[in-house]
């Protein structure tokens, strides 16, 4: 048998071992060019890199994504994509498609967080089809080249990129457990020391690449109310070293609190929710489960384990923090906190809105009250706010249960027996409670004139706020609510029409039309397609018209 192994893949001396070998050769010949009629990846558009920003612009968008969303999300392997960055940017015509689309990718996560609001807007009107491109370049069927970490790490960048463009990121879930079944077809489930020799830097970009897929996984079944498609017993891989510490030297900051001269080292957190990891998969699975309710007593050991490693987590950040300069220090810490912080919110929710008229879920009202207004307080971090305002999925919390959870607040009853001086320490309570809520109204309309359509939000939302103000101050609710809903209506068809004619003065060039008109733009798994975010029964305000609160004009 090894004769005839090694007659057929090794030349030899031997007349007809030659000529096996031969026949070999001339097999695989064939085999190549029949696989080349085969359906094949399609090529770029020609037109693609006409639609790039200039140089500086792209610096900075990439400077922008290793110290903003690759803090928690390692995806990309910093020293390898800078070194080729380098090279391809002197000759971009000439790059492989794989790096123009992992290119294209960085800029649609960090455009929308770009300090130029004319280069946001650029950016946003390329996003769309920028997205197109990469998921048409990425379905494309019968290539096993899509299983290397770069097509990984292509397919992560498209899930985010719909996130945070707002564009199908409803339904990311049904994408994250593709990717999920990517990974362990390459076997990232696996711990590499398991799978022979390979490099330390390898290794190492495999378990991050698979914790990033595991975090991804979560996240998105738990905008979409699923269960995670893996429990811990389906893989072993190591979680990744803690690399967070930062080259200080590689750091110089312009004038534009940017990075101006080199790339700097993303500052990571991914260890702190790698630590959680398994314990959020399994409050995933509690909170989407379809059987019988658990156990409250349940619910408040496992609420109590979330909160432990949230606090844990925070204590972590803050050490890494001081122990860097960069800039971003905030935004990654609010994506951190965002990240770990929703589990809690979403596993008290159901419990919180029972509290006003069953006292024993009062523990589970406080502990959404205090995330809510954790929420709110992102606003007020420059660069996380600018993500919050224009993304989908988990990037909108704070219009759904975060809104409601003040509102309920801010609606709940005081007994008729306290003291005066309680009712007023409750109104200024309510005054700040008030202007959170304001707040999140304006978010609401900032996110319209970003692009969300639904105007339903954002009404809803007015409507609530209005009626929360008028009956802490004694006014009739009814005439508040009819004029928030005639004033925020308003609103939302003047911003609608200046879209929609921003849209149609937007064009981009003509041979990419003709690209994307030969390829559909709604790909199998809906990319296009946004639920109703409102009818998933969050946005019932009706519980307002039973609430009597004290007539406050009397102690003001």
């Amino acid at each position: 048998m090894a004769k005839y192994k090694n007659g057929i893949f090794h030349q030899t001396d031997n007349e007809g071992s030659n000529q096996i070998s031969q026949l070999m050769t001339q097999c695989k010949e064939i085999a190549r060019d029949i696989k080349k009629e085969r359906p094949w990846r399609q090529h770029l558009p020609a037109a693609l890199l006409q639609t790039f920003p200039a140089r500086v612009v792209i610096d900075q968008l990439v400077r922008l994504y290793f110290t903003t969303t690759e803090s928690c999300y390692r995806i990309i392997d910093f020293s390898t994509f800078t070194t080729e960055y380098e090279a391809s940017m002197a000759d971009l015509e000439n790059t492989r498609s794989s790096f123009l689309v992992e290119l294209m990718l960085v800029m649609c996560v960090t455009g929308p967080m770009h300090s130029d609001e004319n280069i946001r807007k650029d950016l946003a009107a390329k996003s769309a089809t920028w997205l197109h491109i990469s998921q048409t370049w990425l379905s494309a069927p019968i290539e096993k080249d899509r299983l290397t970490i770069k097509g990984i790490q292509i397919h992560c960048l498209l899930l985010l990129g719909r996130q945070v463009n707002r564009l199908g990121a409803d339904i990311v879930w049904i994408s994250a457990g593709s990717l999920i079944r990517m990974g362990m077809q390459m076997g990232l489930h696996q711990d590499p020391d398991r799978l022979g020799d390979m490099p330390t830097n390898e290794k190492e970009t495999r378990r991050r690449l698979w914790y990033t897929i595991l975090e991804m996984n979560v996240q998105a079944a738990l905008d979409s109310g699923m269960v995670p498609m893996i429990t811990p017993h389906d893989y072993n891989t190591k979680p990744p070293a803690d690399d967070s510490t930062v080259d200080s030297e590689n750091l110089r900051t312009g004038d534009d609190g940017e990075s101006s001269s080199t790339f700097e080292q993303p500052l990571s957190f991914q260890h702190l929710l790698v630590e959680s990891i398994s314990l959020r998969i399994h409050a995933t699975r509690i909170i989407s489960s379809l059987q019988e309710e658990p156990e409250y007593g349940q619910v408040l050991t496992l609420g109590s384990e979330l909160s432990n490693a949230c606090q844990k987590a925070a204590l972590n950040v803050q050490l890494q923090m001081g122990r860097s300069r960069s800039p971003h220090n905030q935004f990654a810490q609010s994506f951190c906190s965002h990240l770990l912080s929703r589990f809690l919110l979403c596993l008290h929710f159901p419990y919180a809105v029972k509290a006003p008229a069953h006292q024993v879920f009062a523990h589970s009202h406080k502990i959404c009250l205090e995330i809510a207004l954790g929420l709110v307080s992102l606003l007020d971090d420059n660069l996380y706010s600018r993500l919050l305002t224009n993304g989908g999925g988990m990037f909108r919390d704070l219009i759904t249960r975060g809104a409601l959870m003040l509102y309920l607040e801010l609606n709940s009853r005081l007994a008729n027996n306290i003291s005066s001086l309680a009712i007023r320490r409750h109104r200024a309570n309510q005054d700040l409670l008030i202007q959170d809520a304001h707040r999140i109204v304006q978010y609401a309309k900032d996110r319209m004139s970003r692009g969300e359509t639904n105007v339903k939000g954002y009404v809803f939302l007015s409507i609530a706020t209005a009626q929360a103000e008028a009956l802490l101050n004694g006014h009739s609710a009814e005439d508040a609510s009819k004029c928030a809903a005639e004033r925020s209506l308003t609103e939302c068809h003047a911003i609608l029409t200046e879209l929609a004619a921003s849209k149609s003065s937007t064009s981009i060039n003509p041979d990419l039309e003709i690209w994307m008109h030969n390829y559909p733009r709604t790909p199998p798994d809906g990319l296009g397609t946004e639920f109703d975010i409102l009818n998933d029964g969050l946005f019932d305000f009706d519980f307002m018209n039973s609430v009597t609160v004290p007539n406050w004009t009397n102690l003001t």
